[in-house]
């Protein structure tokens, strides 16, 4: 009998052992998984590149619009600019000439 207890303590210490190494191995599984899980978490910086890149890229092209719509004005009131000084002009020559 106390043969027998003695090999049943060897085999539950033999568990606990391997119970201990499984412990181990979990530990470290779940390090490698909150690590990837706060990587996920945390934008890298390529993503943060990207990001702003392309919000760079919206603004430069809303700034291009406007830009352009500047200058479609410029060009009309430039246009009329011509035509009123062109209006001044013959009133002057038609009030010189009274």
């Amino acid at each position: 009998m106390e043969e027998t207890l003695k090999q049943i303590l060897s085999e539950i210490q033999k568990v606990n052992q391997r119970m201990d190494g499984l412990d181990k191995r979990f530990d470290s599984l779940n390090k490698d998984i909150k690590e990837l899980k706060d990587g996920q978490e945390q934008p890298n910086g390529s993503t943060i590149n990207h990001v702003v890149a392309k919000h760079i890229d919206e603004r430069f092209d809303e700034l291009k619009d406007t830009l352009e719509e500047q200058h479609r004005v410029i060009d009309t009131l430039l246009v009329r600019s011509v035509k009123n000084e062109s209006e001044v002009k013959d009133f002057k020559r038609i009030i010189k000439s009274q």
